[in-house]
């Protein structure tokens, strides 16, 4: 089509679409029209029956479809793209006795949250092992070499996060290690007892965030220190802590948080929204949280997403109390001056 003959708006768009280009006048109606983001429950059942069989016909070999990670992700068919949420992802992950997933770095970061630990079972981040016992959280910040290996006698299952869905900003690529298994040359604990000093390695590195484990032990003890002095309950969340940044004081990583909340028996929270997205696991108990009107009954182990800007509640019975691990994006949207929250 020439452009002299151009002589209305249905002409106008055809020839701009011809050479890929759009007028502003047809995307007004989708600026102006919400995302379609629906919560979705993910139930553990699920979830450990599709490990359990990939253990049988999936292996950790490294070519064809067999790709060195048994990694099972959530998806939430109520929303566009095929992924856990718009920004972070969450899939669930196996080794069992004897298996090594292969080493290598990426520029997402990414979180372990331990569901089944067993003795002798590690994530290996930049040459440090990291025991994995049930409830523990261990960081891989971005491009840090990192792989898993299970010497122990049972499987080992934990939750794998990550801002893969962020980080496509900058471009996602990743890197295998030259060999399956990096050195393990840091003893176990050596970040714990080097953690906030200062050092040339550190002020060089361009990822705020270091490599973390929080053990469950630790994480547990501070949660009942909460529930004990009572005054800290807060009534939208329950006791509720955050995996700090041990270095700057600051979230977990620069993208996202991690947390975890404590609902106690009878509990019912007020209702709130914010224009972050949470994904949480019912690591104990079970309980109801009402998402713009829709009820989500969940138990142990189960998943379930928090869509942005959509008003939640938790509510928990009598037969006992709810530990709840989440991981968001406020820190993104905060940094970007984009966080909004509004409580009932």
């Amino acid at each position: 089509m020439d452009a002299a003959s151009i002589k209305d708006i249905p002409e106008l768009d055809d020839w701009l679409k011809e050479r890929n280009l759009q007028g502003f006048w047809q995307m007004i109606g989708e600026h102006q029209r919400p995302r379609e983001i629906k919560p979705f429950l993910w139930k553990w059942d699920d979830i450990a029956t599709g490990l359990e069989k990939a253990t049988e016909v999936v292996s950790m070999g490294d070519t064809g479809i067999q790709t060195g990670r048994r990694n099972i992700g959530l998806i939430n068919p109520r929303m566009l793209g095929g992924q856990s949420s718009s920004t972070i992802v969450l899939g669930a992950q196996c080794l069992v006795p004897g298996e090594v997933a292969r080493a290598h770095r990426h520029t997402p970061a990414a979180i372990r949250f331990v569901v089944k630990g067993v003795p002798g079972a590690y994530t290996v981040v930049d040459g440090e092992p990291m025991p994995m016992e049930s409830g523990d959280l261990i960081t891989t910040p971005s491009w840090s070499w990192h792989d898993h290996y299970n010497e122990g006698t049972e499987p080992v299952i934990w939750l794998d996060g990550l801002d893969a869905q962020l980080v496509r900003i900058a471009q996602s690529f990743r890197e295998d290690y030259p060999t399956e298994q990096q050195p393990r040359d840091k003893p176990v604990g050596y970040s714990t007892k080097t953690m906030g000093l200062t050092s040339p390695v550190r002020e060089k590195t361009p990822y705020p965030a270091p490599a973390v484990r929080y053990a469950w032990t630790d994480t547990q003890t501070a949660l009942r220190a909460l529930q004990e002095a009572e005054a800290d309950l807060d009534p939208y969340d329950g006791y509720k802590l955050m995996y700090r940044n041990p270095v700057n004081g600051g979230p977990t990583a620069p993208t996202f948080s991690c947390e975890i909340q404590l609902l106690p028996a009878r509990f019912t929270s007020k209702a709130h929204r914010h224009n972050s997205t949470t994904l949480y696991h019912a690591f104990k108990g079970a309980g109801t949280t009402i998402i713009e009107g829709e009820r989500i009954d969940w138990s142990q182990g189960d998943i379930f997403a928090v869509p942005s800007w959509l008003w939640h509640e938790h509510k928990v019975g009598s037969e006992g109390e709810a530990i709840l691990f989440a991981m968001t994006d406020w820190p993104t949207l905060t940094a970007l001056g984009l966080y909004r929250e509004e409580l009932a």
